[in-house]
C-alpha cells in the first residue's frame, strides 16, 4: 500500500462525526440553529433564574436577630479596618437634596435598565460575548443568593444614626420606602451581603469595557460601577464590605468563564485524532474579549 493510500485510509477512519453534518445541509442548518442563543429560550431562562432569585432571596428575611447581629459585626470590622465611611457619606447625601434625589433615581432605575440593556446589546451584536457574559451574570447571581441565605444582613439604613434616603424620596418616587422593586411584604430586607446591586453594576461595566468599540463608551462602562458604589453607600443600603464581597464573587465568576485553561482544554478536545502534532501556524486561543461590539 502506498503512502497516499495509507493516508486516505487513516483520514477515513479518523473522520470526525461532524462529517455527517457537512454532507447533509439540513443537519447543518439544524445544528447551526441549536448552537445559537435564541431570544425566546433566553427569556425563558431569565424567567427561571429570576423566579429562583426571588424565592431564594426571600427565604432569609424571616428572622431579624441574626441579620442585625451580622450588620453590627460588619460595621465593627470596618471600623477596625478604617473603611467605615457609610455614615458620613450618608449624612452628606441626605444634606444635599438634589444629590439624594438623583441617588434614589439611580438606585431604583439603572440597576435594572442598564443590566437589561447591556445583555440585549451583547445578544444582538456579539453572540459569543453574550454567551460568556450571561454565564458570568448567572454565576454571580447564584453565588450572591447563597450569601443572602447564609449571611442575612441588616443594611445601615435600619440602624440609628443613618438617614433612609429611599424612604424619604418615596413620597415622590414610584418605589417602596425601602427602594425594593417589589412589595416590601414580599421582599427580603436583609439581602445585603453581598451587594447584588453592585454586582450587576460591576458586570455591566466590565462587559462594556471588554466589548464596546468606542473609547467614550468604554469610559462610561468603567465609571458606572463606581457611581453605583457611591449610591448604595449614600442611600445607606449597603456597607463597603458588601461591595468588596461581591467584587470577589465577580472575580471568581470571571475566572471560571474566561480562564485561559478553558480555551486550552477546548483546543485539545478539538485537535484531530489522526495527528499528535499541532497544525503548523495554528492560531492561538482568542484573547479576552473575543470581539468588540458596535458601540
Amino acid at each position: 500500500m502506498t503512502a497516499t493510500a495509507q493516508e486516505d485510509v487513516t483520514t477515513e477512519r479518523s473522520a470526525p462525526a461532524g462529517l455527517w453534518f457537512r454532507l447533509n445541509p439540513t443537519l447543518t442548518r439544524v445544528r447551526g440553529y441549536l448552537s445559537q442563543p435564541r431570544w425566546w429560550l433566553e427569556i425563558a431562562l431569565i424567567w427561571v433564574i429570576y423566579q429562583t432569585y426571588s424565592f431564594v432571596r426571600n427565604l432569609g428575611g424571616k428572622d431579624s436577630a441574626p441579620a442585625f447581629a451580622n450588620g453590627t459585626a460588619i460595621e465593627d470590622l470596618e471600623k477596625r479596618l478604617f473603611i467605615g465611611i457609610e455614615q458620613p457619606v450618608n449624612h452628606w447625601v441626605n444634606a444635599n437634596r438634589w444629590i439624594a434625589d438623583l441617588s434614589a433615581l439611580h438606585y431604583h432605575t439603572l440597576h435594572w435598565w442598564v443590566t437589561i440593556g447591556v445583555a440585549v446589546w451583547l445578544y444582538w451584536t456579539n453572540r459569543p460575548g453574550y454567551r460568556r457574559a450571561s454565564l458570568v451574570l448567572a454565576l454571580t447571581t447564584l453565588i450572591a443568593l447563597a450569601g443572602f441565605y447564609l449571611i442575612p444582613t441588616a443594611p445601615p439604613r435600619m440602624y440609628d444614626g443613618y438617614h433612609d434616603v429611599m424612604a424619604q424620596t418615596a413620597t415622590w418616587g414610584w418605589w417602596e420606602t425601602s427602594g425594593s422593586p417589589g412589595p416590601e411584604s414580599m421582599t427580603n430586607q436583609f439581602a445585603a451581603m453581598p451587594s447584588l446591586h453592585c454586582g450587576w453594576a460591576i458586570w455591566a461595566g466590565l462587559m462594556i469595557v471588554l466589548y464596546a468599540r468606542r473609547p467614550w463608551v468604554r469610559v462610561l462602562g468603567a465609571v458606572y460601577p463606581f457611581t453605583t458604589f457611591f449610591v448604595v453607600v449614600g442611600t445607606a443600603n449597603h456597607y463597603i464590605l458588601d461591595i468588596v464581597a461581591v467584587a470577589a464573587v465577580i472575580a471568581v465568576a470571571m475566572v471560571i468563564v474566561y480562564a485561559p485553561w478553558r480555551q486550552a482544554a477546548g483546543a485539545v478536545l478539538r485537535r484531530p485524532a489522526s495527528s499528535d502534532a499541532p497544525a503548523p501556524n495554528a492560531p492561538s486561543a482568542p484573547s479576552i474579549p473575543a470581539g468588540r461590539s458596535e458601540a
